[in-house]
């Protein structure tokens, strides 16, 4: 129990400074997993867990998320380009008389 008249800030910096061994951290928070989940597996549903790894810093954070979404829009836009030029092919064959 902690005491009303105790310090945050020591009470902080006595947590940081325990004598115990870090905890491990878990694998889909590692740098490896998070970019794949980013790139490959999630895509922006991923970028909870790569706000909550401890392993990047706030600039890497930011650019990494830019760049998912980045990825994302032009996933999005080559997905509906591909569609729309697949109806065009399908309705050209609707249009051909056998």
């Amino acid at each position: 129990m902690t005491p009303w008249n105790a310090d945050p800030a020591r009470l902080r910096m006595g947590r940081m400074l325990s004598s115990g061994p870090p905890a491990p951290i878990k694998w889909y928070y590692r740098p490896a997993w998070v970019l794949i989940l980013l790139f490959v597996v999630l895509g922006p549903l991923a970028l909870p867990y790569l706000w909550k790894s401890p392993r990047f810093s706030r600039h890497m954070k930011i650019v990494l998320t830019v760049l998912v979404l980045a990825y994302a829009a032009l996933f999005i836009g080559e997905t509906i380009r591909v569609a729309r030029v697949a109806k065009m092919e399908i309705d050209a064959l609707g249009a051909v008389p056998f």
